[in-house]
């Protein structure tokens, strides 16, 4: 090997894996990121049993670091925040490390995941003061918190999960769910895990309500029959279907339903068919006639 190939290298931004890093910058952000001239209360920072360590910067799902050792990608670790009262102990995960500098001292810059998440003070006060729209435009935001919104998460092995959730994109592969908001406690839900998302007006829901599969009036996008693969059969409108991609968004054709809207993964999904306003009519028409009622959506037992 030449020294002008040694050199660059050396020079070219290599993880503690022994990869070179060559994905295209991108934004891989959930969590908004403060600095840490920010947040007022944060005195420094460390690895328990370990190195001490100087944050990037940090949000409430993890933090970007520099440190004089190498920390292995995919492990587990407890970042020591040291503040003003009581240390906090924060169990992590490295996402990846790299050479930062090449200088006098070597230091590695390393990216870490938090078990769950950090509530932070500063960020808290910046929500409370303005308010952030979402990642993209949502049926269910008049009636749910800008910040939590109830779901439940059905999943395609037919477990369910309740609770609240503040990170839901639809383009991201994860989200957190909160049992408890009291707690700070959260799981990781994977979306390719999912049936569909459900977010609602009240967890119990009406057990004995059935869903209407018709529209009241006409809706905002287009009509689409849903069916998912244990055969649930929704009905409702869409303004954001793709036929690629892990899924959409779902209005329910009934206003009084529980669930205030739905996303329905790629994952979850048997079929789809796009229902004319004409064909509904006629559905209607039969269904009225018929002398038993088909069972309807499960939805609004979430």
């Amino acid at each position: 090997m030449t020294s002008a190939e040694l050199q660059r290298r050396l020079t070219a931004p290599g993880r503690i894996d022994g990869s070179f890093d060559q994905e295209p910058p991108s934004d891989r952000r959930i969590h908004e990121r403060l600095r840490t001239g920010d947040l007022e209360w944060l005195r420094g920072a460390s690895v328990k049993y370990g190195a001490e360590v100087r944050v990037l910067n940090i949000s409430a799902g993890g933090l970007l670091l520099e440190t004089p050792q190498a920390l292995k990608p995919n492990s587990s670790v407890v970042l020591e925040l040291t503040g003003p009262d009581s240390p906090i102990l924060v169990p992590s995960r490295v996402l990846r490390c790299r050479v930062a500098s090449l200088s006098d001292i070597l230091t590695y810059e390393g990216a870490c995941a938090f078990r769950r998440p950090l509530t932070l003070p500063e960020l808290t006060m910046k929500l409370t003061a303005e308010t952030t729209p979402p990642a993209m435009p949502v049926e269910h935001t008049a009636e749910t918190s800008i910040d939590w919104g109830k779901v439940v998460a059905r999943f395609n092995d037919g477990r369910i999960v309740r609770g609240y959730t503040n990170d839901f994109d639809p383009s991201k592969a994860h989200m957190h769910i909160s049992s408890d908001l009291r707690d700070g406690k959260s799981i990781i839900i994977l979306l390719s895990d999912l049936k569909a998302l459900f977010f609602v007006r009240e967890f119990a829901g009406n057990p004995t309500r059935e869903d209407d599969k018709f529209f009241s009036q006409t809706p905002n996008g287009d009509r689409m029959e849903v069916t998912f693969l244990d055969n649930e059969v929704m009905v409702g409108s869409t303004q954001s279907y793709l036929a690629e991609g892990q899924g959409f968004f779902l209005q329910p054709a009934d206003p009084r339903s529980n669930n205030l809207s739905v996303f329905v993964t790629a994952a979850g999904v048997q079929r789809t068919r796009f229902l004319s306003p004409e064909r509904q009519q006629t559905d209607r028409a039969q269904h009225r006639r018929g002398p038993n009622r088909k069972a309807g959506s499960r939805g609004a037992k979430r």
